[in-house]
């Protein structure tokens, strides 16, 4: 291979192309208006205050309020103030909560007496445990997310019960279903950890999607994704990722509102997330 081959850059994937045309256009809109509002009210730019940062000022973008300066190096990278001003991914359907082993088996049978036999039934998964701070430890499985449609989302408080309900269980498992999540293998792996329940019988049928892995064939990059950068750069939409929320005790019971709907907005995220992957995938093996 010759120097110059070595040297040219490999082309950036389209959708990282359109991201910095964004974070150039922001920018410029961010020393546009940094320099009309100090025209108006005579004050000094941000050169004149401590590491350029205008203290006290905003500029509106797309409906909200957000902090300028004129150093697009102190910008908190664009890409971040543009992940504030993509709407907010919230579940708006149904959420049904259970902390009891009775009422979370009962559910459960139902959900599986309607699962279509015919076809996979595709649900978005994920989990929740409370942070640990110890290296090396984590805590038990505090919650099981399954959320069914963009309608409908359970939530199984795990945590509460004195066990895992065998219909749960024969639901994670279920041959006619394919779970679909970010990180979902190893949270299986860490179901089976936490409850001696034996999911290598659905990974190896390929009952479960990665979307990480989806992502990346679709993307054509090798991208290490989050579910809230996965959000942004798929759906445009950010997910809240309040610290307090998620690094909150999710072994307490019972959960409260704003827990429930992070919980079920992170499954309907995962859901999403499949239904426009695997439709792009679809497109490209069309085209």
């Amino acid at each position: 291979m010759s120097f110059n081959e070595k040297k040219a850059k490999r082309p950036l994937p389209k959708w990282m192309e359109t991201l910095n045309q964004q974070k150039q256009m922001f920018i410029s809109e961010c020393q546009e208006s940094a320099g009309n509002i100090n025209a108006f009210t005579g004050e000094n730019d941000a050169s004149d205050s401590p590491d350029g940062i205008m203290d006290g000022k905003t500029i509106s973008t797309n409906n909200q309020q957000l902090s300028y300066c004129k150093n697009p190096l102190l910008l908190n990278t664009a890409s971040q103030i543009l992940s504030q001003s993509m709407p907010l991914l919230s579940f708006k359907g149904s959420i049904t909560y259970s902390y009891h082993y009775s009422d979370c088996a009962c559910i459960c049978q139902d959900i599986l007496s309607s699962l279509h036999h015919e076809d996979k039934n595709i649900i978005g998964f994920d989990m929740e445990w409370p942070a640990s701070y110890q290296k090396g430890f984590t805590d038990k499985t505090a919650l099981i997310q399954l959320c069914v449609s963009e309608d409908s989302c359970f939530l199984f408080h795990v945590a509460a019960m004195c066990s895992v309900p065998k219909p749960l269980i024969d639901l994670i498992l279920n041959p006619c279903v394919i779970l679909v999540g970010l990180n979902i293998t190893s949270d299986l792996w860490k179901l089976e950890r936490d409850f001696d329940v034996r999911v290598k019988p659905a990974i190896d049928r390929g009952s479960v999607c990665e979307l990480g892995i989806m992502a990346n064939k679709k993307l054509k990059s090798s991208e290490r994704w989050d579910l809230d950068g996965l959000c942004r750069n798929v759906l445009r939409h950010r997910l809240d990722k309040d610290r307090n929320l998620r690094c909150g005790n999710w072994a307490d019971v019972p959960l409260n509102d704003m827990q429930k709907n992070y919980a079920a907005s992170d499954a309907l995220a995962s859901l999403l997330l499949y239904k426009h992957l695997n439709d792009k995938l679809n497109d490209q093996v069309i085209q």
